[in-house]
């Protein structure tokens, strides 16, 4: 962005530019969208357009930012409270019920992006959605590291390593649950990466019943 709002009504204009590009990137592409769409679904003028943003490629580096920041909003909150196995294994069990659930064609808005930049072109774009990419996995680690300290980990899962693996099992969890339209393969993903991460959970004992003895049948 190459001149920021200084008012709350160019604030507001230049957050519908940014989602009303979210949502054409979404549905038809970062190159199949024109400045022009992104201004009419925006109800913005090229002029407020090119006040706002050099050109496209300085657009898309923001609305990856826009995009980042959206979804760490929701991602960091919820790592923050992880500190026990079992915290991570219900934060992957609602995960995996959320994409079941969920009948958004994007699963992980950042995700999605990375097919759409090439590294000429949308350089900035791609150092923002590394950046992001970055934040998230961090936010894992420090949940492994309160879980290690709880003694959760197995001995030789390393908090920064292993959460770049839990990340990648989300993350390609989720593209081929959409290849499959089945959400088998996000829950097998995260599955091995919890086995190969966390302490097996404790099994629980039968309860003691008193067994009763059911009388023969006769006929």
């Amino acid at each position: 962005m190459i001149t920021a709002p200084s008012t709350d009504r160019g604030r507001a204009t230049v957050t519908r530019i940014l989602e009303a590009a979210c949502v054409l990137f979404a549905r038809q592409g970062v190159r199949a969208t024109t400045l022009d769409q992104i201004g009419s679904a925006a109800g913005a003028g090229r002029s407020q357009l090119y006040h706002f943003f050099a050109d496209k490629a300085d657009l898309v580096a923001d609305v990856v930012g826009f995009q980042v920041e959206r979804v760490l909003a929701s991602v960091e909150p919820s790592f923050d409270t992880v500190s026990t196995a079992d915290d991570l294994r219900t934060w992957c069990a609602n995960a995996v019920r959320e994409h079941a659930s969920s009948i958004d064609p994007i699963r992980c808005p950042i995700g999605s992006l990375i097919y759409e930049l090439d590294s000429t072109d949308h350089g900035l774009a791609r150092a923002a959605l590394k950046a992001g990419f970055a934040r998230w996995e961090q936010a894992i680690a420090n949940a492994l590291g309160r879980i290690a300290d709880r003694g959760g980990l197995r001995p030789e899962a390393d908090p920064t390593r292993s959460a770049a693996g839990l990340l990648a099992a989300y993350q390609g969890g989720m593209l081929l649950a959409d290849v499959h339209n089945d959400v088998a393969p996000l829950r097998h993903a995260l599955d091995t990466a919890l086995a190969a991460t966390l302490q097996p959970a404790p099994r629980q004992r039968p309860s003691r019943t008193t067994a009763r003895t059911q009388p023969d049948a006769t006929h």
